[in-house]
């Protein structure tokens, strides 16, 4: 077996052929190339003192490191294979105290060689015991093991029922947990915990959860560099896992190491659906407002040329037409197929007033077909179906800070510009109320919305939100571990076996149906729609076309009243007295 390094504590002072022996003088545990994976790493270490190393072994290392390197990796190497020399001498270290400390409890490849008399001993330990726990693996006598096993046993396919802290919260459907009546856990469903549950069952340990603050959740940066959630709690290692719907993105790779993935989701928007629009707007709906325009500009225009045609006709036409008053009313009433009982003389109007009835009979029939479907169901205002269309909306974005992070790395401007906006201090359950009331659009992981949007805000079969059909990119989805966690290598091959599998499909549709059974009894219901008769409701706008008509007639006849009073009194005889 080739030796890459060997590191000796209170050091050998001579060099062995194809081994490099370095002193504690060299302050070799605090360099980083000791530390880095290679093809063949192999530590030594000859423990004649070992306060330095022990000091050095019983910390974690990887926060020293992690602001200087671009991209950091703890002072200690987890993958290699560590063989630790007790000679008989040394009676202040023994292999129990290396048991203890702090990295070797996540280092598998741990031989411990203690000297006795005329034979060694061969010890390992195990992997996240609380307490110093060894192993005998074999005797060295007569120059050779009596036993032959391994010295390098696998140790995570069995834990033997040690502890690992799982750091988790609500999140459906990735993990729901079930409350008692004093709001108590009495059980975490959902396929993060599935999955969990079948790790803990398969390599035999136990698992204590560690509930993430619900402001946190899966975690960000704060200004002075400290991760706070889901992420910080597993960076600085209170977590052995992290599990709950964990995107693999690379701003969290600098702080933790990912599963392999289980699952893939999109990021979506969550806005308002629809509203119903006023109906005193109804007698507008059928045409768009630049159709109005249109027949607004073709009144004004059609009033203008009839008055022309008349005024340059050869022929004499009725005294009416020479008004153009009445020239514009007579346009009017062939708009609403209502024309005045005036008959042109003359074949040039004719024609004219002919053409502008069979254009005004097409208009009012168009009209008056489009109006009946606004008059008897109520107009709704127009969907938001893409981010152009969100971002122009006026609503306010709200979501976790994560968001963020994908936001400014996008290279579409209109994505960027939500990063500008996004408000992250929010809580996302109440944050739905938000939405329904048409104030907040919010984005989430499109499963996690589908299911709140079912449950919560479905009355018969209208969804007062409703997801934005443009959404982000497709994220995966997995578990989050320690950097460097021995952990990652044998539950990524279960976990790979869970997906090829299926069975974390069916897991996912049971715990959707089950949340969406609990907020069934919860949830309002609309009365089924029937045939109705219109009532005042539907006709309000046409009630106020009528009003606002008698007012502007009123407001005509009173200046045309005001106007005949003031023509009359220029034209009336003086009183016979001023003559006098």
């Amino acid at each position: 077996m080739e030796v890459t390094r060997t590191v000796t504590v209170h050091g050998l002072k001579e060099a062995a052929a194809g081994m490099m022996v370095f002193s504690m003088e060299e302050e070799v545990l605090s360099r980083e190339e000791t530390w880095r994976q290679s093809a063949c790493d192999i530590y030594v270490f000859l423990m004649t003192g070992g306060d330095a190393f022990i000091r050095h072994a019983n910390v974690s290392h990887y926060h020293a490191s992690a602001t200087t390197l671009e991209h950091p990796h703890a002072l200690w190497n987890y993958n290699a294979h560590y063989i630790l020399l007790f000679d008989s001498g040394n009676a202040t270290l023994s292999p129990s105290d290396i048991a203890t400390l702090y990295n070797f409890k996540k280092t598998e490849k741990v031989l411990i060689l203690q000297q006795r008399e005329k034979h060694l001993l061969a010890w390992t330990n195990q992997l996240y015991a609380a307490s110093s726990s060894l192993t005998l693996l074999d005797t060295w006598r007569d120059g050779k093991f009596h036993r032959g096993k391994s010295l390098f046993p696998e140790k995570l396919n069995d834990l033997h029922g040690v502890v690992l802290r799982v750091a988790t919260f609500d999140h459906p459907p990735s993990v729901v947990y079930v409350l008692d009546d004093h709001r108590h856990i009495v059980n975490r469903l959902g396929v993060d915990m599935q999955i969990v549950q079948v790790l803990a069952k398969s390599k035999n340990f136990s698992v204590e959860y560690v509930e993430i603050n619900p402001d946190d959740l899966w975690g960000f940066e704060l200004d002075n560099g400290t991760w706070v959630g889901l992420v910080g709690k597993v960076y600085y290692e209170l977590a052995d896992i992290g599990a709950c719907n964990m995107f693999l993105e690379l701003n969290r790779w600098k702080q933790v190491d990912y599963s392999t993935p289980y699952n893939f989701e999109r990021g979506c928007f969550a806005a308002p659906s629809p509203k119903p629009l006023p109906n005193w707007k109804s007698p507008a709906m059928p045409f768009t407002w630049d159709t109005w325009s249109s027949v607004v500009v073709a009144l004004a225009v059609s009033g203008g040329i009839l008055h022309l045609i008349v005024a340059i006709g050869v022929s004499p036409e009725l005294p009416a037409f020479r008004s153009l008053s009445h020239n514009y009313l007579y346009i009017l009433g062939a708009l609403t197929m209502h024309t005045l009982k005036t008959v042109p003389l003359h074949a040039p109007v004719r024609v004219y007033v002919g053409c502008v009835g069979l254009f005004g009979l097409i208009i009012a029939t168009a009209y008056s077909a489009n109006l009946v479907a606004f008059l008897s169901v109520s107009p709704m205002s127009a969907p938001i179906d893409t981010l152009d269309q969100l971002s122009r909306s006026g609503l306010r974005i709200g979501s976790h800070a994560f968001w963020k992070t994908q936001f400014d790395s996008s290279n579409e401007p209109v994505i960027r510009g939500f990063g500008k906006i996004l408000e992250t201090g929010v809580d996302l359950y109440s944050l739905f109320d938000e939405v329904e009331d048409g104030k907040f659009a919010l984005i989430e992981n499109k499963q996690y919305v589908e299911l709140a949007i079912g449950a919560r805000f479905t009355y018969g079969s209208y969804s007062s939100i409703r997801i934005v059909p443009e959404c982000l990119l497709t994220y995966s989805i997995g578990l989050a571990y320690q950097k460097n966690s021995p952990l990652r290598s044998p539950f990524d091959g279960l976990i790979l076996r869970l997906f090829e599998s299926g069975v974390i499909y069916k897991w996912q549709s049971e715990v959707v149906a089950y949340f969406r059974a609990q907020h069934a009894n919860k949830r309002l219901h609309a009365p089924e729609s029937h045939t109705k008769p219109l009532n005042l409701a539907h006709l309000q706008g046409v009630f106020y076309v009528l009003g606002i008509g008698s007012l502007v007639s009123a407001l005509i006849l009173a200046l045309e009243m005001s106007a005949s009073t003031q023509q009359n009194a220029q034209h009336s005889p003086l009183p016979e007295k001023c003559f006098n």
